[in-house]
């Protein structure tokens, strides 16, 4: 076997989705990554990455693209890094969805798990009710010399160069560099200039032309590093202030309950699934105590007080836990507390037993907290994931702790991406 070079082409036929958002093809049995690829798809491409088992390539033709090949809706795609399967019809990347789950669980957990995972799917454009905008770079030259993404300290620097080199220019009788908005480029995190997202829920979308205007509003020195918009029953709302656009509290209404949030919050982003999302985390489960743990706003506390005596929300971001609290004096949940700490800390002072602990990490997962998990020795648990590995990783921790593995099933939050949601549903093998 010749040994592949750097800048090398090659003519692979891709075989399948790739859980990271490539298509994984072969060449003299190395696997070789290739970017935009479609299972089925002839391709050209150049080697951009040696690894020991593997190469990363760039796509530089498809010389016969396979059936699963659809053209992508969005102008931009290629470019942004928002997005890695609009290329991809939506029934082909829900089925390589239901694969990347099964795959954590069988590589990466090592649990036996011969049937498919099913993957809940609704609406896979117009579905998401929350964006972040970006105005300045976030990677380039670190302050050790190496390149990357850069730390707050090293992009406040960045953005106070650019803003010197902008009045350097007007100073010298020309003009300022123009203002670019959006989202990061493909493979890096350098800002890409958009225009349109069809993946963002139509009253977000329209209001790209308002944000952009307010924005050139603003005295260069004054733009802010990032923008975030959210949306819910009442239209869209943004933040920091901007001239002549709405900032205010964004409500949504699930499962019968309403919640009031802030544009910079976190809450699950696709609003056609969402409710499906809580109904299948909370199933059939009822009990006298529940512990909601990274409870967030309260997105799955207030329906666990419809079917337990008394719930527990543990969160520890202090924006999130106050509008947590808010939702709760809102939705007249008195059976619910909502309790300020991190998982571990609440875990490390408690005192009782739950009949459930429902959980929904952040993307690192619960690696911290699995331990006390184990000593609390819950009756039911639920795994609520956004990342199948970590998801994978907790729970062969779990299962070896004395839990047995029920079920899972997978929820497509985030079409024409690779991301899935995940839900796992356990119980102590010996009460």
């Amino acid at each position: 076997m010749v040994p592949l070079t750097l800048g090398q082409t090659l003519e692979v036929t891709v075989e399948r989705l790739g859980f990271g958002g490539f298509s994984i093809a072969h060449h003299d049995g190395i696997t070789v990554f290739v970017p935009f690829g479609a299972p089925g798809d002839r391709v050209r491409v150049e080697v951009s990455e040696l690894q020991k088992n593997f190469v990363r390539t760039r796509l530089l033709e498809v010389l016969s693209p396979g059936p699963n090949r659809v053209a992508p809706r969005c102008q931009h795609f290629g470019e942004c890094g928002g997005c890695q399967f609009q290329h991809v019809d939506y029934a082909t990347q829900v089925a390589a969805k239901g694969d990347f789950v099964r795959d954590a669980l069988t590589r990466t957990g090592g649990f036996e798990w011969p049937q498919p995972v099913v993957v809940h799917q609704a609406d896979p454009w117009g579905y998401r009710v929350r964006t972040q905008l970006k105005l300045h770079s976030t990677s380039g030259e670190r302050a050790d010399g190496s390149h990357g993404r850069l730390r707050k300290p090293e992009r406040r620097e960045l953005v106070r160069n650019e803003n010197a080199a902008a009045d350097a220019a007007v100073a010298a009788g020309g003009k300022a560099p123009a203002l670019v908005l959006g989202f990061h480029r493909a493979f890096t995190h350098q800002t890409l200039d958009i225009h349109q997202c069809p993946v963002l829920a139509p009253e977000l979308e329209q209001g790209l032309p308002g944000v952009r205007a307010a924005v050139a509003q603003l005295p260069r020195k004054e733009w802010p590093y990032q923008i975030d918009g959210a949306c819910g029953t009442a239209g869209a709302s943004w933040a920091p202030d901007l001239p002549g656009m709405r900032k205010d509290l964004v409500e949504h209404q699930v499962s019968g309950f309403r919640y009031l949030i802030e544009p910079e919050s976190f809450f699950q982003g696709n609003r056609h699934l969402v409710g499906e999302l809580v109904a299948g985390a909370i199933g059939d489960e009822r009990g006298e105590l529940a512990f909601d743990l990274y409870a967030g706003v309260g997105l799955f506390s207030l329906p666990l007080s419809r079917r337990f005596s008394r719930v527990v929300a543990v969160e520890d971001e202090r924006r999130a836990c106050t509008l947590g609290r808010v939702a709760v004096k809102t939705n007249g949940c008195d059976n619910v507390t909502y309790l300020r700490a991190t998982t571990e800390a609440f875990l490390r002072d408690n005192k009782e037993r739950p009949d459930l602990v429902l959980m929904d990490p952040p993307r690192l997962g619960a690696k911290p907290a699995i331990p006390l998990l184990l000593q609390l020795r819950a009756k039911r648990m639920v795994y609520v994931s956004c990342d199948p590995q970590t998801l994978a990783r907790d729970l062969r921790q779990l299962v070896d702790g004395g839990y047995e593995l029920e079920h899972v099933e997978a929820y497509d939050m985030f079409p024409q991406t690779y991301h899935v949601e995940a839900v796992a549903r356990l119980r102590l093998a010996k009460p």
